[in-house]
């Protein structure tokens, strides 16, 4: 304990009043040079370096793609060094150490875990991505899950077209023309969730329970996007610096103080003096840009309108510690500890205070209590001290819950489509509102005309090959239906068992060419099999993973970034662990399409089989032998 009180006795010398160091007597080092932004930040106890730690950043995902990879992990990790909530960096090297050092690539891990815990703006772009992601996904899958089920269900789609085609135009001439009316609305410009819809809404009386629920999913997805539009504008809040109530002052943590910032939160605060964020963001870019009365202005107002607020008690404490006034720093440190007892800085700041008034028992025991609450921000402030022996003092930003509830509140912008990605801007599904109710019209339209269609010209199977006929069509056997191909097969036929082995293997050659197009499908699109065999939910699953699988492989930028483009990758995860989501994806797609295939299989075999006569019973007039 002795020991303790006496280090901390010779690591702070006598108070002073100097914020900072001035710039003039300091030269900006090379931003090809780590190591001396590195003494910079030591000799200025520990400041953070945002733009700098971002350049180096870059510099080293060049290095790695040139081959240099000690060199390129050595300016990463300087990056994360420079800037400590930097995330990129340490997604990096978890990224790059994943199968060479798994412990590392855990350490990172916790590391960003750890930031998220305590960043507003680290959760919020998280939170944002996935929910962008997860909707995205969603939509994609349900449409392709639709698309589908049109190209399972493309005959009975098109076979009412070709039989009124047919009584003015050729057999074959219809047929094609059936087909051009088929693709004609998704080749029209109306995008792909309309026409699906319609589709769908069509082929209803054919649809199985399964595939008529994923019409009613991919309608309701249609229906509800404008809601989605809203919750991805309410999300985007925090991004604009003219939205209220933040106005951007989330993004400031971690920017370079600049003063066209900070003239830009002073008229905006003198304008609204009722919004505390303001008067945080306008304290916090004064207080680095070494305005120390402004900053004591705006902390003051901070605590008037949040008057047990435990951060900003103890940011105005470190500027009344640099205004050399000691008393009233120390006392606004202990409120902050009354307030928030598991506030580590205030204690940590306290202990400070402590020994520049000589007092070491006190010091210790708020140090200590500053490392049990969190160790890791003790050793790292402890770590940054300057040659001489200095330590700084720790600041607090707004809690993340502060955030979240003024975000949630937040009033809705006049124009949603502004928040929406570039790459849903221009699309007519995020139309908003007018989308919704064309979709809606659609479906409802599309159903009642199927629905007709179908009591004019009710569709079935060809009782041998499975093709789709109508009554028009059809050629009846007694209780079978034939389509014109197997009933040309049967009438070369000279007796009814040469009949039946002929339309056997009839059945054969037209459902082995369709199973080999659906197994070649079925391997390209994951679970197209299960499509085909009047599935919906598993397909849909892997739909939606495959859309977001895409949307990573492709590297496509998160929509919701607040990192400056310079510093970001490709945007993808570790190379081999995507190809390895992918090849179980599609390893469970073709598992799941082979083994209802083999059943299918199995049931023909079964049907296809000859039927044994049971044995008549032995008489009484003749043995058992002879009778068997």
């Amino acid at each position: 304990m002795l020991a303790l009180a006496v280090a901390l006795a010779a690591a702070w010398p006598a108070p002073t009043s100097a914020a900072a160091p001035a710039a003039s007597q300091e030269v900006t080092p090379d931003l090809r040079d780590l190591t001396a932004w590195l003494e910079l930040q030591r000799a200025r106890h520990g400041a953070a370096f945002p733009d700098e730690a971002r350049l180096f950043y870059r510099q080293g995902l060049m290095a790695r793609e040139a081959g240099r990879s000690a060199e390129a992990e050595r300016l990463v990790r300087g990056a994360a060094e420079l800037d400590p909530s930097f995330v990129e960096p340490h997604l990096t090297i978890a990224s790059w150490s994943l199968f060479r050092e798994p412990s590392q690539s855990l350490l990172h891990l916790a590391t960003v875990l750890e930031l998220a815990r305590g960043n507003f703006v680290l959760q919020h772009a998280l939170v944002a991505n996935l929910v962008y992601l997860g909707l995205q996904s969603v939509l994609l899958g349900l449409l392709a899950l639709g698309l589908l089920v049109v190209v399972v269900h493309a005959d009975d789609l098109r076979h009412p077209w070709q039989e009124r085609l047919t009584a003015w135009l050729s057999p074959v001439t219809a047929r094609w023309w059936a087909w051009a009316i088929v693709l004609l609305p998704f080749l029209a410009g109306l995008g792909p969730v309309l026409p699906t819809l319609a589709a769908l809404g069509l082929l209803w009386p054919v649809l199985r329970g399964r595939e008529r629920a994923a019409f009613v999913a991919l309608l309701a997805a249609a229906v509800a996007s404008p809601i989605a539009t809203h919750a991805l504008d309410r999300l985007a809040t925090p991004l604009h610096e003219e939205r209220a109530p933040l106005y951007g002052v989330p993004l400031l943590e971690n920017q370079a103080p600049s003063p066209s910032a900070e003239a830009r939160l002073a008229r905006l605060s003198a304008a609204q003096p009722d919004n505390a964020f303001l008067h945080f963001g306008l304290a916090w870019t004064a207080k680095r840009r070494g305005d120390l009365a402004r900053a004591e202005a705006g902390y003051r107002e901070v605590l008037r309108l949040w008057p047990d607020d435990d951060r900003a008690l103890v940011n105005l404490g470190h500027v009344l510690a640099l205004r050399g006034r000691d008393e009233d720093a120390l006392a606004l440190f202990t409120r902050a500890t009354q307030v928030a007892p598991d506030n580590a800085a205030a204690w940590f700041n306290a202990s400070q205070i402590h020994t520049r008034r000589f007092d070491y028992r006190a010091a210790t025991e708020a140090l200590g209590r500053a490392s049990a609450l969190d160790f890791d921000l003790v050793k790292a402030y402890q770590a940054r001290g300057a040659d001489d022996g200095t330590l700084a003092f720790v600041d607090c930003w707004i809690a993340p819950a502060t955030f979240w509830r003024a975000a949630s509140t937040a009033p809705p912008a006049g124009d949603a489509a502004r928040a929406l990605p570039p790459a849903w801007r221009g699309r007519i599904e995020a139309s908003g509102w007018p989308f919704a109710a064309a979709a809606l019209c659609v479906a409802v339209l599309a159903l009642v005309a199927g629905r007709a269609e179908h009591r004019h010209t009710p569709l079935r199977s060809c009782s041998n090959c499975g093709v789709v006929v109508c009554r028009r069509c059809a050629h009846r056997r007694r209780e079978l239906a034939l389509c014109p191909s197997c009933a040309e097969v049967e009438a070369r036929a000279e007796s009814p068992d040469f009949a039946r082995v002929l339309l056997l293997q009839h059945a054969r050659r037209r459902r082995r060419g369709r199973h080999l197009i659906e197994t070649a499908l079925a391997t390209l699109v994951p679970g197209f099999g299960l499509v085909v065999h009047r599935r919906v939910v598993r397909p849909f699953a892997m739909l939606a993973a495959a859309a977001a699988l895409l949307a990573g492989t492709a590297g496509m930028t998160a929509p919701f970034a607040f990192e400056p483009r310079v510093g970001l990758g490709d945007g993808g995860g570790p190379a081999p662990l995507v190809v390895a989501l992918w090849i179980a994806l599609y390893a469970a797609s073709l598992a799941a399409h082979a083994r209802l295939e083999a059943r299918r299989r199995a049931q023909e075999a079964q049907l296809a089989a000859p039927v044994r006569s049971r044995s008549a019973p032995p008489t009484r007039h003749a043995p058992p032998a002879a009778a068997a």
